[in-house]
């Protein structure tokens, strides 16, 4: 006999059948992933119309659909999927996640009913199962799944503490109590029990059986710093100040405390202290007792930086903005303080030194130029101060009007300082087109003109602008009495020059000199030596304070 020969048109095996599918399976996931989808429902869908296995098909179907947003196809789908197949935990998965989110919510419940089934002995599903129940308040449920799943874990922190808050809820006191107790004898060293359960008390007025789970806690470890710090916040809130601060001392030098729970107590202690001034000194020494702790914590020595600045000492809050920068130098903000409290001291040496640093790190930081700028300009670098500061000006966004002032008016400093007077009043009168309100502008501005003996009526104006604008400010109550002195108004000089010297203008080699102009033009010699000698004493005070700094 011959070898008998395939017909084309015999039927093809289940065999065969299974190797075409599989075939047509594969490249339908490649034109999935290369985002074909049309190609890739073609593939499958020949598939699910032969007589092989379809349900992977439709379960491939079903996410293609999920990606098209086409959400009644894609379940239409993974019901297929899950009927054909309700044992493979991922379609029954896909099918839970996609019914969740659709907000499909019986539907969902039946195929968490049918997964539990499927997989009886998996309390990661019980547990989900539970947690679906919750979102859905539908907390009697809940609590049965979790009471079964007790049954077979024993206690647990996703068992019983979930159990604890669900009683909480309904306000069921006894299995509350009897929840949490389960886990304190359970986990005998987790402090965080403990102080749910005095919480829980705090709550329902029981204040002494609360206090005796903290001390209870205590026995065991007499130095936990959550308890101490559950404690303190207690001693605070009932008016027991003195014993809430020996305890959150404790708390904060305490290295087993978590670095995070420090910042918050930092962080309440200054915002108290903003509202109690009786506050401040505590809060200043919990602070210092942190940084000094943890010196290479940014968030802590920042937080320590801010108030201590914000109470005005400005050198001691650089000691910690170095902090900051030295273990975070990509903290923009801390290099801006530093810099910002070397400008508060007057120390523009310094402030030269860290703006060029922090220029080396941020070079497309406008603000940093302007610092730069305006540290050269005070050490009579003008040349130097004019060039960083026409590189800033160039970065400065137009609609931010305020920063673009200050450069120009910075500007306008540098150039009066080398006479180039011109370029300084056009750098100025561009300022207060940005910022017509700027006092400090208005003031240098009118000064400068009144100091050239030029456009003396209209310094006068702006001079008048910047003293209502920043009323006793004693150096521009000292221009204003300077232009009248210009403008030969030697009595109206002499008040305001007084009112300069009231508001502190005393220590003023300037303000003093002017005095002395003042008291001469009004014949009275006398008084005018006197100024002036005490501005000459005040120079050399000055001239010997800046040979000491230079030594």
């Amino acid at each position: 006999m011959g070898k008998k020969v395939h017909s084309f048109f015999s039927p093809v095996s289940e065999n065969e059948l299974t190797i075409k599918n599989n075939l047509k399976f594969i490249d339908a996931i490649s034109f999935k992933n290369s985002g074909d989808y049309e190609k890739a429902i073609e593939l499958l869908n020949q598939i699910i119309n032969s007589k092989g296995d379809k349900a992977p098909a439709y379960f491939e179907l079903a996410k293609i659909y999920t990606f098209k947003s086409e959400n009644q196809q894609a379940l239409h789908f993974v019901n297929e999927a899950v009927d054909l197949n309700p044992k493979n935990k991922w379609y029954l998965n896909y099918k839970i996640n996609l019914t969740r989110e659709l907000g499909l919510y019986k539907q969902c419940e039946e195929a968490y009913l049918l997964r539990r089934k499927m997989f009886p002995s998996d309390t990661d599903y019980d547990i989900e199962f539970s947690d679906f129940y919750i979102d859905g308040k539908e907390y009697l449920k809940a609590l049965k799944i979790l009471n079964q799943v007790e049954v077979k874990l024993g206690v647990s922190h996703h068992v019983n503490f979930n159990k604890f808050l669900l009683y909480k809820g309904l306000d069921k006191y006894h299995q509350c109590e009897q929840e949490i107790q389960k886990l304190i004898i359970a986990f005998p060293s987790k402090a965080y029990y403990r102080i749910q359960f005095a919480d829980f008390k705090f709550e329902y007025g029981e204040d002494s059986s609360a206090l005796k789970i903290y001390n209870d806690a205590l026995e065991l470890n007499p130095e936990n710093p959550y308890i101490l710090n559950e404690l303190a916040h207690y001693y605070f809130k009932d008016n027991q100040i003195e014993k809430s601060k020996s305890l959150y001392r404790q708390v904060i030098k305490n290295i087993d405390f978590n670095l995070s729970e420090k910042h918050k107590i930092l962080l309440k202690f200054k915002r108290l202290s903003e509202l109690d001034d009786s506050l401040n000194d505590f809060t200043k020494a919990l602070m210092i007792l942190a940084a000094n702790l943890h010196p290479y914590d940014s968030h802590i020595n920042l937080i320590s930086a801010d108030f201590i600045y914000e109470s005005g000492n400005y050198r001691e809050s650089v000691k910690y903005y170095q902090r900051v920068v030295d273990s975070k130098p990509s903290d923009y903000v801390a290099w801006l303080q530093l810099i910002t409290s070397y400008y508060d001291l007057s120390n523009y040496k310094e402030m030269l030194k860290k703006s060029s640093e922090a220029l080396e790190l941020f070079p497309s930081q406008p603000s940093l130029y302007l610092y730069n700028g305006i540290a050269n300009v005070q050490l009579k670098k003008y040349s130097n101060a004019i060039d960083i500061l026409g590189e800033g000006n160039d970065l400065v966004l137009t609609k931010d009007k305020r920063l673009k002032a200050q450069f120009l008016s910075s500007l306008g400093d540098a150039c009066h300082a080398i006479g180039k007077h011109q370029e300084s009043d056009q750098y100025f009168e561009l300022s207060l087109e940005q910022d017509s309100e700027n006092y400090f502008v208005l003031n240098n501005y009118a000064y400068y003109l009144s100091d050239r003996n030029v456009k003396l009526e209209k310094a006068k104006k702006m001079s008048q602008k910047s003293n209502l604008l920043n009323p006793n400010e004693a150096s521009f109550q000292d221009t204003y009495g300077w232009i009248l002195y210009q403008l030969g108004e030697y009595e109206k000089a002499l008040g305001w020059l007084k009112k300069s010297i009231l508001n502190g203008g005393g220590d003023s080699v300037v303000i003093n000199r002017h005095m002395g102009e003042v008291y001469e033009k009004l014949g009275q010699l006398d008084e005018a030596k006197k100024y002036w000698n005490k501005a000459k004493e005040l120079e050399i005070d000055s001239d010997e304070l800046i040979n000491e700094l230079k030594q």
